[in-house]
């Protein structure tokens, strides 16, 4: 069982350049969420720094679809 630390998701979540890859990650920590492995702190954590770079990504996605 990989463990889980919190900082490092931080950072590869801000890295991170594809919507599906953030849903993967998202997936990754709920899974460890269910499982008992992390607490709400950190699944709200993560929640604050996935969410709005999902936004942010969906956001210029629909923008490019529209140049195009």
């Amino acid at each position: 069982m990989q463990s889980f630390d919190l900082i490092e998701l931080q950072e590869e979540a801000r890295r991170i350049s594809t919507p599906k890859q953030l849903f993967d990650l998202w997936d990754q920590v709920c899974g460890n969420y269910e499982k008992g492995r992390i607490g709400c702190y950190e699944l709200e954590e993560m929640k604050e720094t996935i969410w709005p770079a999902l936004r942010k990504l969906c956001r210029l996605q629909d923008q490019l679809n529209r140049a195009a």
